[in-house]
């Protein structure tokens, strides 16, 4: 490997990892996530996935608490803070008399999404045990035939 190719491959590795984590993940993926949550919300209106009647399983409203509360309210936070949040940095500076309190409350504001996407995230990850057992749990017995024989 020359030196040259070497060190055009730390620039770009250099490059690639400054690009990612100051542009991307800092400034890019909280607003990504808002729009996930918005289109997930627009996509709930329209299939009526929160209407408790249309719910057909076998524990009806232990499936609507889960939609309700992972599907539908915490995006409804992420969707609602980027319009709730430069109200209340307004008001805060307001009452405070400071610009400061309005920047923080801005950039806290900016940054809810990743928190309730984790916060989501992370409720899924634990009621997954409890689905794996409900879907095996519902499954029908099964019954083996076996034939011993002694010789």
């Amino acid at each position: 490997m020359s030196e040259q190719k070497l060190s055009d491959q730390i620039i770009s590795a250099l490059l690639h990892f400054l690009y990612n984590f100051f542009v991307y993940f800092l400034f890019l993926v909280p607003f990504d996530l808002w729009k996930k949550a918005t289109v997930r919300l627009a996509e709930q209106r329209e299939k009526g996935t929160l209407n408790i009647s249309k719910i057909t399983g076998l524990w009806p409203f232990l499936s609507f608490l889960k939609a309700f509360i992972l599907e539908f309210l915490i995006d409804g936070f992420i969707f609602i803070c980027y319009f709730i949040g430069p109200i209340i940095a307004i008001y805060s500076m307001i009452k405070s008399g400071e610009f400061s309190v309005l920047v923080v409350t801005l950039v806290a504001t900016y940054y809810y999404p990743i928190s309730l996407s984790l916060t989501r995230d992370f409720l899924q990850l634990m009621i997954l045990p409890f689905r794996k057992f409900l879907s095996w749990a519902s499954k029908p017995a099964q019954y083996m035939d076996l034939e011993i024989k002694n010789k």
